[in-house]
């Protein structure tokens, strides 16, 4: 009787400790769902707002036979606000900024798309070679933020880099004619929107002094806003509501 006795009890303590188990992994399993969807929570820097100007912009050339016509460039300035957390109680510093994995999803295959560095301070921008790169571009944490030296100071500051399409047609006009220096150019050039049209997505990598690193993947649909009828397209995004940045 006694050992019949002992062993319900064993049984029961198996189930409980079998129990507690399950509870234990379902806990386990809501909690890495939840970072999956959330992210990290408490970051030391922040990205406040994602900015978008696009917009157009002749290149002025004459042919052999003196007749004048404008390159066009569609381009994309892309400007990025990142900050100190003021709810994160560490010190704490930026070690470097990496932007990487460029990928361009192109809605015409023939137009060609080039992703430019700044080349002064107040991130401007010059389209040749020597400024453009491919995959990957690097921001360094350092005293004071320098788009030129492609620096950021290391509690926060503003950087980015341009997305251009280069080849998307050109406009012959007249010696004396003012030609447009913004998107209302592309209408003059009979340049449709849906045809010029792209996606990119790419990763934003924040690496502290620390050595802790936080990862977002950022997809941006381009150009923003009419600029065919508008000339400029703005967009100022402070809601990041699909930017979810993880540890890694």
């Amino acid at each position: 009787m006694k050992r019949s006795s002992f062993s319900k009890k064993r049984v029961i303590h198996t189930y409980i400790i079998f129990f507690i188990f399950i509870i234990i992994i379902l806990i386990a399993m809501a909690l890495m769902l939840k970072y999956h969807v959330e992210g990290e929570k408490n970051l030391p820097f922040n990205l406040k707002k994602i900015s978008i100007i696009s917009t157009a912009e002749p290149e002025i050339n004459n042919d052999e036979t003196g007749a004048w016509y404008a390159n066009i460039l569609q381009k994309n300035d892309i400007y990025f606000v990142i900050e100190k957390n003021s709810n994160y109680k560490k010190e704490e510093a930026i070690k470097k900024i990496n932007f990487e994995n460029f990928q361009i999803t192109k809605s015409n295959n023939d137009i060609i798309i080039s992703s430019y560095r700044p080349y002064t301070s107040i991130n401007t921008y010059s389209y040749s070679e020597e400024y453009k790169f491919e995959n990957s571009l690097e921001y360094l944490g350092g005293q004071n933020t320098n788009a030129e030296t492609l620096q950021i100071n290391n509690q926060g500051g503003t950087i980015g880099f341009s997305i251009v399409t280069n080849n998307i047609g050109k406009y012959v006009f007249s010696q004396n004619e003012k030609v447009p220096s913004d998107g209302t150019l592309l209408t003059k050039a009979s340049i449709q929107l849906e045809n010029i049209k792209f996606k990119v997505s790419f990763d934003l990598i924040i690496e502290t002094e620390s050595n802790k690193k936080f990862k977002s993947n950022i997809t941006l649909d381009l150009p923003t806003g009419n600029i065919l009828e508008d000339g400029v397209g703005i967009l100022e995004d402070t809601k990041l509501e699909n930017v979810i940045f993880k540890r890694f």
